[in-house]
């Protein structure tokens, strides 16, 4: 998936996300690779690449999921402003308009 159709405010807010959850306390070790798909290295990885990459699927793994659940898993929300300077709004409004790019056009 391309991440072209993205503000540069919704590029900058996925990689620090990606980057939060890499190397942040949001996700315990033991249960990462279940919620997320990839290992924390992985993440990294895409964090570090994003927007750029060199597998996209491995990419749109890590955002969707990533995403997903700092929106929906029990995270510690003390926390987040030390690793992410968006609100939980704005996550949620960039990783429905990254959605939005992912779903096909009817009748193309």
């Amino acid at each position: 998936m391309s991440s072209d159709y993205l503000s540069a405010e919704e590029t900058n807010l996925i990689a620090q996300c990606l980057w939060a959850a890499a190397n942040g306390p949001f996700f315990p070790d033991w249960e990462f690779h279940s919620l997320i798909g990839l290992e924390r290295s992985e993440v990294l990885e895409v964090s570090q690449e994003w927007p750029s990459t060199s597998d996209a699927n491995r990419q749109e793994l890590a955002v969707d999921n990533v995403l997903n659940n700092l929106l929906g898993y029990p995270v510690d929300m003390k926390e987040w402003p030390a690793y992410i300077s968006y609100s939980r709004d704005q996550v949620a409004s960039a990783f429905s308009h990254w959605r939005e790019g992912a779903e096909p056009s009817l009748g193309t």
